[in-house]
């Protein structure tokens, strides 16, 4: 088995297991749809129809994305929109989290965000490396 099969298969993993906690409520500790619309709009500053296209949008890109990955099927095409989802997440939601509480006491938060920022920047490789010349 080559590395980079184990590779595939760990990140795919990630953001198959974020689109169905997104879908299904209660699945490894997710929100479901609903509690994930909540929490998209909030991100977002919307309500309502467009909240529940926003969090479904995302839920269908991350687990399709991260089916491919894991296949090894159209990898540039998927590593790009994992890396655009990783990085709307790490502006939108990782880095004003840890930067909220500067005091040091939310370890949590901090491990947190420089675990996105390090997927965020393997992300951004793979997809750099996948690319076809």
């Amino acid at each position: 088995m080559n590395g980079n099969v184990l590779i595939r298969i760990g990140i795919g993993l990630i953001f198959v297991w974020g689109g169905l906690e997104k879908f299904i409520p209660g699945f490894l500790g997710g929100p479901g749809l609903e509690g994930a619309t909540g929490f998209v709009g909030s991100v977002f500053g919307v309500t309502g129809v467009i909240a529940t296209i926003l969090t479904v949008g995302l839920a269908i890109a991350e687990l399709a994305a991260g089916i491919l990955v894991i296949m090894g099927k159209k990898l540039f095409e998927a590593y790009a929109v994992l890396t655009v989802i990783l990085l709307v997440a790490v502006i939108m939601v990782w880095l004003p989290a840890g930067f909220k509480d500067m005091s040091g006491n939310n370890n949590v938060t901090w491990v947190t965000l420089i675990t996105h920022i390090g997927l965020l920047l393997t992300l951004a490789g793979l997809t750099l490396s996948s690319r076809k010349s």
